[in-house]
């Protein structure tokens, strides 16, 4: 369910704060976004999936990815973030990095799409940043999509013959792939293709 408030009082922020409700929240243009924290099989596709990108950006020297951290638009920090599932930041690009998250373009985030919530609607923020690629992937069906920035919107890259979908920045190929009835993403390193993984 999708509820709007028009208002949020100083003090229902201020008990949200305290409770530790607030890591998810997000600005988008001066309006407070709540997002509920996400449930285990969400977390679970951000867990594997951010140390499987881990271990490949270590074995390669490309960068670092990090969970729940904010990116924000460097015109009006305050007023203008969004909270991805996982943000890459490559090699060479760390000037982005900040205490309060990601000020300017990631070079690539990806997204958990549960029922209902807004990863669509936060492209037309992370076009405007000039976000490179955008990784979505779906959190019941696990179909894995790649978006790439192309002039100020995203082009869905489609996938090969055989499923496989490149993610050109995270140097990845992701696919679906059904083994026993049970739906998983099967990844492969484009610099390595022995370092795998079925999530």
């Amino acid at each position: 369910m999708r509820a709007v408030l028009t208002s949020v009082s100083e003090g229902a922020l201020r008990e949200r704060r305290a409770r530790g409700l607030d890591h998810h929240d997000e600005m988008w243009e001066g309006d407070l976004h709540m997002v509920p924290a996400p449930v285990w099989d969400h977390q679970d596709i951000v867990d594997n999936l951010g140390d499987f990108l881990r271990d490949h950006g270590r074995r390669q020297g490309l960068g670092v990815v990090r969970s729940g951290v904010s990116v924000h638009d460097p015109r009006d920090p305050d007023n203008s973030c969004r909270i991805p599932d996982l943000s890459y930041v490559a090699a060479g690009h760390a000037s982005v990095i900040r205490k309060r998250g990601i000020v300017g373009p990631a070079d690539a985030v990806i997204e958990v799409r549960s029922p209902d919530d807004e990863t669509y609607e936060k492209f037309p923020f992370y076009a405007r940043l000039r976000v490179p690629e955008i990784v979505v992937v779906h959190r019941d069906s696990r179909k894995p999509e790649v978006y790439r920035l192309a002039g100020k919107q995203y082009v869905a890259v489609a996938p090969a013959g055989n499923g496989w979908v490149t993610a050109e920045v995270l140097r990845i190929r992701l696919r679906l792939r059904t083994v026993r009835k049970r739906a998983m993403i099967e990844l492969r390193s484009l610099l390595d293709p022995r370092h795998r993984a079925s999530i």
